[in-house]
């Protein structure tokens, strides 16, 4: 039951992400706004320069948020606590890459998707070293999960793209000094799904690694099985370009959109 509702005017744009941390709720606005909230009130607000469409992710046991900002291919990695800037990140060739556009941070990695359809993974463990550089999209890199070893990622050249990822040092005695050109970090693309929409806003993989939903440009609920990637269902959840966020869930999946819906999905 529904004991009580709270309703507040949380950003000046878009709330483009809402991240449950040890601190409190961590909520990004479209105006460049990062607020941390806890039993509905405001702890603290800062502002950074990132006015695009990359959320940001949370690393390092809830203490650090990463975030992509307007200056071309730079992250920004936030203490949450104190919301002070610990580090930036640039990665190589950032005059060619443009801005990032996906982000997500699972363990000690930090996966960036960008403008010119690289995925960049670097390690946040004692430096920040860059170990990967894949070209994997013709586009911009507009969604992306990441399962295990491997990273799904979506783009308006029309292709869901599943790579695997390996070779990653599991200690941190075994990351590469920045010097060393040999890493050996490699990924592969295993499977390239097409799609009859140009574009997608997001991409999420279940817990249990048998199911992949997708939210396309066209409003249109896509659901894939993981381990041969055909598609199993697809529902017109909302108006097209709508979609803006998407949780997938044992057999439920929510969307929500610019359409001011959110839509309720139960799958068998």
């Amino acid at each position: 039951a529904v004991v009580s509702t709270q309703s507040t005017g949380a950003h000046d744009a878009q709330v483009m992400q809402l991240v449950q941390s040890r601190s409190g709720l961590l909520s990004q606005g479209r105006e460049g706004a990062i607020s941390l909230w806890k039993d509905g009130r405001r702890l603290k607000t800062t502002k950074v320069e990132s006015t695009g469409f990359c959320s940001f992710d949370i690393a390092d046991n809830d203490r650090h948020c990463y975030v992509g900002l307007d200056e071309r291919a730079k992250i920004c990695c936030l203490d949450i606590d104190t919301f002070e800037t610990i580090r930036t990140i640039l990665p190589s060739d950032s005059n060619k890459r443009g801005l990032c556009w996906s982000l997500k941070a699972k363990e000690n990695l930090l996966y960036l998707g960008f403008e010119s359809g690289d995925l960049v993974v670097f390690d946040t463990r004692l430096h920040t070293r860059q170990l990967l550089d894949l070209k994997l999209h013709n586009e911009i890199i507009t969604a992306m999960d990441v399962r295990g070893d491997q990273v799904i990622t979506a783009s308006p050249d029309n292709t869901i793209k599943v790579t695997s990822i390996v070779g990653v040092p599991r200690t941190s005695e075994e990351i590469p000094a920045p010097s060393d050109t040999s890493c050996p970090v490699q990924g592969q693309t295993l499977h390239t799904i097409p799609m009859k929409c140009q574009g997608t806003s997001r991409v999420a993989v279940r817990e249990d690694n048998r199911l992949l939903a997708a939210s396309g440009w066209d409003g249109g609920l896509r659901l894939f099985s993981r381990k041969k990637c055909n598609l199993l269902a697809l529902v017109p959840a909302h108006d097209p370009e709508a979609i803006c966020d998407m949780t997938l869930d044992n057999n439920h999946v929510i969307c929500s959109g610019r359409d001011k819906k959110i839509s309720f999905w139960t799958f068998y």
